[in-house]
């Protein structure tokens, strides 16, 4: 980016954005003949546009002029500008719900999100593999999860393997965890040291100590001291 011209910069931040020449003459105000020759370089902008260009890019100036590394802002997308992190899946610009991607893959396969760091709250449509790293906040996946602490709470399509979870922990599959501080909710069995809620499992229950009740669908239930 440092050597590109700007008119090369101008042309790098609109196809960012997913912006046409004429899309983007039109919120300036200008031709679509003035924007292809500031691309190519033969014209610049006048000088009281450049503001303007870098807010359409969401960008600074220094950006605008190749000073400065920027990730340009996404327009649309369906959520806050609230630091969490993130793992979707687009075909084009078009953004898909987790059920969606095993429709486009000929043969069933998993997408884990692997994350190593420090973490507020983490969402994924796929598995989310998050074992050296302690998430402040909760975890929301389409598929597993497997995290060392937790301090929120853990929401999985699949089955969850975790250290100690501060929240509840639901998942569609079996749960596996040290110390969950809410309530466990499983499609399959549970497995935990204590529980400071309710535990519900589809199989059978392997907990420590249950502060609430618990409900096996197997009618099996093991309480140890």
């Amino acid at each position: 980016m440092d050597t590109m011209t700007l008119g090369k910069q101008i042309a790098y931040y609109r196809k960012e954005l997913g912006l046409t020449q004429e899309a983007l003459a039109n919120r300036l105000g200008v031709t679509n003949q003035a924007v292809s020759k500031w691309e190519s370089d033969q014209s610049c902008p006048d000088v009281q546009l450049l503001p303007v260009l870098a807010d359409v890019f969401h960008i600074s100036l220094d950006a605008l002029f190749g000073r400065e590394t920027v990730q340009p802002v996404i327009d649309d997308l369906p959520w806050e500008d609230d630091e969490a992190l993130r793992a979707v899946f687009y075909i084009g610009r078009r953004l898909q719900k987790h059920g969606r991607l095993d429709f486009y893959q000929q043969e069933k396969q998993s997408v884990e999100f692997h994350y190593s760091g420090p973490a507020i709250n983490v969402y994924s449509d796929f598995s989310v593999v998050c074992e050296n790293c302690v998430i402040s906040g909760s975890v929301q996946a389409g598929d597993s999860v497997t995290c060392g602490d937790v301090y929120g709470s853990v929401h999985a399509g699949d089955d969850v393997t975790c250290g100690n979870v501060g929240g509840n922990v639901e998942s569609s599959d079996g749960v596996r965890c040290e110390r969950v501080g809410g309530n466990v909710s499983a499609g399959d069995g549970v497995t935990c040291g204590e529980v400071g809620g309710n535990v519900t499992a589809g199989d059978s229950i392997h907990c420590t100590v249950i502060h609430g009740s618990a409900r096996a669908g197997d009618g099996v239930y093991y309480r140890g001291e």
